[in-house]
């Protein structure tokens, strides 16, 4: 992880440790590729706050043996130009603000393409359900959920999907014929069209129905 902020370095390494993933943290891109010289890292994560790092950095893993086939993972602002900053190759991005909740759950949904097996974390279930995303109060997409907890949901989308500033997801779950909603914010995109969302000043009642009927479903492998 390259990155100069004490804060957000704590709450990587809470989020690695919960994934079961040993975090190396790195305060300058030269270490980072030192460290890249000796050994392969199946993920980095950098910050859009360290911008001229964090570019020097994915330039040099780009053409570097070890490197290249190494996830990337950009922690940035809702608003950040990425391939201005990062350049392509980026396979996830996780918004600021940053909690402890949206980093694991970000990092999470590229945990298989480092080789890793999902750690059960946090309760979930994959599901395959249409649903209704509002789009900053305007824009009705049709979704489909992919994998559902009580705190959030994995979503694919179309790929002509708007700048998200307001989000808003209405679905049914499966089995059931009463529409819930609640409102959301993005918590992570993925280079595939996949998005993460975190469910936000929720409906008590709406907590309560996702989580009983998820407590009766397998969980998520």
């Amino acid at each position: 992880m390259l990155c100069q902020q004490p804060e957000t370095v704590a709450l990587a390494v809470r989020a690695c440790r919960d994934l079961g993933v040993e975090l190396h943290h790195c305060s300058t891109a030269k270490t980072a590729i030192e460290k890249f010289s000796l050994q392969r890292f199946h993920g980095v994560i950098v910050d859009d706050q360290d911008g001229p790092n964090a570019a020097s950095l994915l330039k040099d893993l780009r053409a570097s043996a070890n490197g290249k086939k190494s996830v990337i993972i950009a922690l940035a602002k809702a608003d950040a130009v990425l391939d201005a900053v990062f350049g392509a190759g980026t396979h996830l991005v996780i918004y600021k603000p940053l909690t402890h909740e949206k980093l694991r759950n970000g990092l999470r949904a590229v945990r298989p393409l480092m080789g890793k097996q999902q750690h059960r974390a946090s309760l979930r279930v994959k599901v395959d359900v249409a649903a209704n995303l509002t789009v900053n109060d305007t824009v009705n997409i049709r979704v489909k959920i992919l994998d559902l907890s009580s705190g959030g949901a994995a979503l694919s989308v179309p790929k002509d999907c708007p700048t998200i500033k307001s989000l808003k997801l209405s679905f049914a779950l499966p089995g059931q014929e009463t529409t819930i909603t609640t409102v959301a914010e993005l918590a992570w995109k993925n280079a595939w069209g996949n998005l993460g969302i975190a469910f936000v000043n929720t409906d008590p009642a709406f907590t309560q129905s996702v989580s009983k009927w998820m407590n009766a479903r397998p969980v998520a492998k």
